[in-house]
């Protein structure tokens, strides 16, 4: 008789079912949601920067159209170009200004508060001191007539005064104190 071996008998070793992915252990869970939390907060910065951009170039390409119509204009329409000007400057300005500070603080300044406002705001004296004064009593003006200096000047500190106000976040903590006094 041959030796009949002894380990044919026995079954197979069963293996254990394999460890499964799902559900995932709690922490996962947790770095799940951190990353979809973080991917939403960078969405809504994106979102809002290119929003405010979207906003200052709306206001920019309103003065430069006006600026344009100023270039434009002919020796017989230049007051009037001129004039115009002067009050789209002022509109867009005490627009922006309306968006970012309380409409109570703002919207009834005018003359010397008005560019001290400005002035502060803006963290220059550029609407006190410089060509942008004309803006105090810009909107009550039956005739102005610059020339291309100082449009030009105009402009520019209207278009940098916006595009601070689109940059700078402090302007939304605190509005800033007028320095003139009555």
């Amino acid at each position: 008789m041959e030796a009949k071996d002894p380990l044919a008998d026995l079954a197979d070793i069963h293996l254990p079912v394999a460890v499964s992915a799902w559900p995932p252990a709690p922490l996962w869970w947790l770095l799940a949601a951190l990353a979809l939390a973080a991917i939403a907060a960078a969405a809504y910065m994106f979102y809002h920067r290119w929003l405010l951009r979207k906003k200052m170039q709306v206001a920019l390409d309103e003065i430069t159209r006006a600026h344009r119509h100023f270039q434009a204009a002919q020796h017989e329409v230049a007051a009037q170009a001129s004039l115009a000007l002067l009050h789209t400057c002022n509109s867009v300005l005490k627009r922006v200004a309306l968006v970012h500070y309380p409409e109570t603080e703002v919207a009834g300044l005018y003359g010397r508060h008005w560019l001290a406002f400005l002035d502060a705001s803006g963290s220059t004296d550029a609407f006190s001191t410089g060509p942008a004064q004309v803006l105090a009593d810009g909107s009550y003006r039956r005739s102005f007539q610059a020339d291309a200096a100082t449009a030009n000047a105009l402009v520019s500190t209207a278009s940098a005064w916006i595009s601070k106000q689109y940059v700078s976040k402090r302007h939304q903590s605190s509005v800033p104190e007028p320095a003139v006094t009555p």
